[in-house]
């Protein structure tokens, strides 16, 4: 039987900011290079929340990004030394309120 391991999202965000911090980076001080606001490529869906502070921590020139199976159908590949950057995927939730009067919180 094999266990699902859980990822802890917050602990990964604070280690980034804390390797940040570390090289003398201050994500929220750092003054934005001119490479517009981070943002998917193909579906030019812009990146919100602290995935903007991370991307943009990145200091690429343009920060357009595509996810892996998005590279494999353009037909491109990943070079061997390249790393994945960690995204935060997050989404509203409805839910029925607990008092049963079908209020959405």
């Amino acid at each position: 039987e094999s266990k699902a391991t859980s990822i802890d999202v917050y602990q990964i965000v604070t280690n980034r900011i804390i390797e940040l911090l570390e090289q003398d980076i201050i994500p929220w001080r750092k003054p934005w290079i001119s490479g517009g606001c981070p943002q998917n490529l193909i579906s030019k869906k812009k990146y919100r929340g602290i995935n903007v502070l991370l991307l943009n921590a990145l200091n690429y020139a343009q920060n357009y990004f595509l996810t892996f199976n998005q590279v494999i159908q353009l037909g491109g590949s990943i070079k061997p030394n390249e790393k994945a950057h960690f995204v935060v995927f997050w989404k509203w939730l409805d839910k029925k309120s607990d008092e049963g009067q079908g209020e959405q919180e």
